[in-house]
């Protein structure tokens, strides 16, 4: 598990007072966040004329109230540094459907630690015992991140990158663009036209008028494994400038490819792939530290009768 999750797990478990307010928390924003995503997807594919983007509100500078809570203001500025304490990929959703889904959460920890402080639990058995607990795994995810931080560099991260390299090696990519039809009969029509002297272009906007994204029928850049067998072997085996003589059916119907070029995929940017190599480093270093401290520390294992493992 990395270090980073490790801490966040540990955090939430001290801050989650009640294991069911999380529960209803977490539900909601699922939900809301699944609502968002589903308005913006149905944006994208059909955005009406004229529309204003739904939610959209000036942030305006300063740090309102935003709530009271038993006449105690909460400001703008702790719901901010509650959010702040999420993980990353909540943190993405738009500040618009996450603001008041934390608003809610900070709330209910007002409400829940005034509840919790009228209790004095201070010195409940249950609360000393749960505390130490997370103390100590406190204490032994900080000492792992600071002992894993201190073998990450510069150097470690290039050579990861250069082994990714030479891992991945020279892809051979092609740019095509390809007319999708319904039928033997209407592809082998488009072969006939395009050998007639009809442009390729003009025939993609007759047979794909009203069908799918319009992008032309470009495929953009793609490497053999990345399409179907039967449509990526008829695609590199054309030279640049050609055309399929004959039709290509695949799973998803009949089509006419042209390739425009064929090249050496351009390598990754260290800084575009860093992040990534940084993590499975991390991973590495952690897994060897562990196996190191375990060798230092003479463990002898038993099963679960206590007797020796053979």
């Amino acid at each position: 598990m990395p270090v980073s999750t490790m801490r966040i797990r540990i955090f939430m478990r001290i801050t989650a007072v009640f294991l069911a307010v999380s529960m209803i928390f977490a539900a909601s924003w699922a939900l809301a966040a699944e609502k968002g995503a589903d308005k913006a997807a149905a944006k994208t594919e059909a955005p009406a004329k004229g529309d204003a983007p739904e939610g959209d509100q000036m942030i305006k500078l300063g740090d309102p109230v935003v709530a009271t809570v038993g006449g105690k203001e909460v400001k703008r500025s702790e719901v901010f540094s509650f959010i702040s304490s999420l993980p990353e990929q909540v943190r993405q959703m738009p500040v618009q459907n996450l603001f008041p889904l934390a608003l809610e959460q900070v709330i209910n920890n007002k409400v829940i630690g005034g509840k919790a402080d009228m209790a004095k639990l201070e010195g409940d058995a249950e609360v000393i015992k749960t505390m130490a607990q997370a103390k100590d795994q406190i204490i032994r995810g900080v000492y792992i991140e600071r002992q894993v931080n201190a073998q990450i560099n510069q150097k470690k991260l290039l050579k990861a990158y250069e082994e990714m390299l030479d891992q991945v090696g020279d892809i051979q990519e092609i740019h095509a663009h390809h007319i999708l039809v319904d039928t033997e009969d209407q592809a082998k029509d488009v072969i006939k036209r395009l050998d007639g002297g009809a442009k390729f272009e003009d025939l993609v906007k007759e047979y794909t008028a009203g069908k799918g994204p319009k992008s032309g029928g470009d495929l953009g850049y793609f490497a053999k494994n990345e399409m179907v067998p039967e449509f990526a072997d008829a695609a590199f085996a054309l030279e640049p400038g050609k055309y399929s003589k004959t039709p290509v059916k695949t799973q998803f119907g009949w089509h006419v490819i042209k390739v425009d070029e064929k090249r050496k995929r351009p390598e990754p940017e260290f800084e575009a792939v860093k992040p990534q190599l940084e993590a499975q480093l991390r991973q590495k270093i952690l897994a060897d530290l562990l196996d190191q401290w375990q060798k230092e520390a003479k463990i002898k294992k038993f099963d679960i009768n206590g007797e020796p493992i053979k």
